[in-house]
């Protein structure tokens, strides 16, 4: 039973992870077309799907209850990521020059893994 719910994690993580993926590129894409700047993009997306990934995540990827210390973990997590992010975003588009359009989905591909990964350790941790 626990080898089979193990084993349905990662696609798990893939259709939630897809879901706030989408959500964030929509939203840093939107913004900065409507003329916000893409750091205050990043924030405002950050604030939007991370409440949402946290609920997804502890629901439906590893199926625990919520609970604040997960919540916290999972926020010190998703905080290293913004940070992980924000830096490939200023990379990519203030030294590169790459338009945000084609940044933010590169980005978010790149630290897939390092979501996966912490997002697992913060709702898993001490089970």
């Amino acid at each position: 039973m626990i080898w089979q719910t193990i084993r349905w994690q990662p696609l798990r993580y893939l259709a939630g992870g897809a879901f706030c993926a989408l959500v964030h590129n929509v939203i840093v894409i939107s913004a900065t077309q409507c003329g916000i700047a893409y750091p205050v993009a990043l924030i405002l997306s950050f604030g939007v799907t991370t409440p949402i990934g946290y609920l997804i995540h502890s629901a439906f990827t590893f199926e625990q209850a919520r609970s604040w210390i997960r919540l916290q973990r999972f926020m010190l997590t998703a905080i290293m990521g913004f940070l992980g992010s924000t830096l490939l975003m200023v990379l990519l588009c203030t030294g590169l020059r790459v338009p945000v359009i084609v940044a933010t989905p590169v980005a978010t591909v790149l630290l897939f893994v390092w979501n996966f990964t912490s997002a697992r350790w913060a709702i898993l941790q001490g089970r």
